[in-house]
């Protein structure tokens, strides 16, 4: 007995269409394909319309109970993915995990649930969907399917931080992307989008420029508004790694511009809290700090007082070179109380006590801050951090001259760099 997706392709043949005619219209060639493999279900109504382009009644395709049935299993994915797209995965979570019992080669449905796991923090298992919708892609030669789980693998790893699995699952999908024809530009921008942000990340901002650049290309001219504004917040931060302030600033602001637009006001502050960084940088010492107490001043008012610690921080580093220590040493405080445990923000708190402790003169206490810090950046994978805290380090022994305990400190950094880009595949 042939399939539906058997049945499809074969009254396709008999009248002599392409899947791109059959497509043209109603979705993709790639959709077709996927639909004669046996790979995704067609909507019920995309079915109804794919009858009518081949000339033929519904009962060509299913009989009455098989109709009752697919109708009644079409309703339950499609209510499924209404609960995903309101942001209620939990509600999703049963429905696909019922149609999986009779669907279990169902790849759209196993995507749809491992997206729901995700969201639901429930990592592992959202790690064992994915791998086994990229082992049966794989298999199947479906290598769109293929791209797509690797992706939202990577975006797994990435969340929590392991930026090793994130970099190799993403890489993967950016090479088999290339060697496809027919796929959708915004799965390409996306997946040059994610790889960008882990070079970023890692401090290989000539690749990051390049992937964002390839990313921004894809979607040129398109109203994916969010995409262009994260690929204009990964410029300005590229650039802002290569320490080309001017163009960082630009893209910045750009990206504030769309992201307030979209009103993603939270995201949009962080944005500007970036700015502000930026403008410390190239010596606007006061303009930057009117610029973060205006942050402080918005997260407090929308409600996003968790979000206030790496403010108070870069607030404390401004007042210290202002030579403001009581207000400094507040913000220092404040800091530490609204950072999340062990994060990247709790690493910056020890790193900016320790240059507090550094202007008093009392190296004593700066020096365990910094080692602190070191530990915490390397350990959070934030390079350039770990970076500036470990020359913060080698300049707190050279004050005690104690010269070899600074040179192994720079030794030891860039020992632990090497290892970790190489660990990555990369080669300085």
């Amino acid at each position: 007995m042939l399939s539906l997706g058997q049945k499809i392709r074969q009254r396709r043949l008999a009248k002599k269409m392409t899947q791109g005619q059959l497509a043209e219209g109603l979705v993709s060639a790639s959709a077709i394909s996927q639909i004669e493999s046996d790979k995704i279900n067609p909507s019920y109504k995309l079915l109804c319309q794919i009858a009518e382009r081949l000339d033929v009644q519904l009962d060509y395709f299913l009989d009455t109970r098989e109709r009752e049935s697919y109708l009644e299993q079409t309703t339950s994915h499609k209510l499924a993915k209404t609960f995903l797209l309101a942001n209620e995965p939990q509600n999703a979570v049963p429905i696909l995990e019922m149609l999986l019992q009779s669907q279990e080669d169902n790849l759209e449905v196993k995507m749809d649930l491992a997206t729901c796991y995700t969201k639901l923090n429930r990592s592992q298992e959202a790690i064992e969907m994915l791998e086994s919708v990229m082992h049966q892609s794989l298999r199947e030669d479906d290598k769109l399917s293929y791209v797509s789980s690797m992706s939202k693998l990577g975006h797994v790893f990435f969340q929590h931080n392991n930026m090793a699995l994130a970099l190799h699952y993403w890489h993967k999908a950016h090479e088999v992307i290339q060697e496809l024809e027919d796929v959708d530009p915004f799965l390409h921008a996306e997946v040059a989008t994610n790889l960008a942000m882990v070079y970023n990340h890692m401090g290989n901002f000539d690749r990051s420029l390049e992937l964002f650049a390839e990313s921004q290309k894809l979607v040129e001219g398109s109203s994916n508004l969010h995409h262009l504004a994260t690929n204009y917040l990964g410029l300005g931060r590229s650039y802002y790694g290569k320490r080309e302030f001017r163009l960082a600033e630009d893209y910045c602001q750009q990206a504030i511009t769309i992201f307030k637009n979209l009103n993603q006001v939270r995201r949009s502050i962080q944005i500007k809290e970036n700015f502000a960084i930026l403008r410390s940088e190239t010596g606007d010492h006061e303009g930057a700090l009117h610029t973060l107490q205006e942050c402080l001043q918005e997260y407090t008012e929308h409600g996003f007082e968790s979000y206030t610690s790496n403010s108070h921080a870069e607030i404390a580093k401004l007042l210290i070179h202002l030579q403001d220590f009581q207000k400094a040493k507040q913000h220092i405080t404040l800091a530490f109380q609204n950072c999340e445990p062990d994060s990247v923000y709790h690493a910056q708190c020890y790193y900016v006590r320790s240059l507090f402790n550094s202007a008093h003169d009392d190296i004593q206490s700066a020096i365990p801050d910094a080692q602190k810090a070191i530990e915490m950046f390397f350990h959070v994978e934030a390079l350039q951090e770990y970076n500036k805290a470990s020359l913060h380090l080698s300049d707190l022994y050279k004050r005690m001259d104690d010269y070899k305990s600074s040179t192994e400190v720079l030794e030891q950094s860039q020992i632990a760099i090497q290892n970790y880009l190489r660990g990555k595949g990369i080669y300085l």
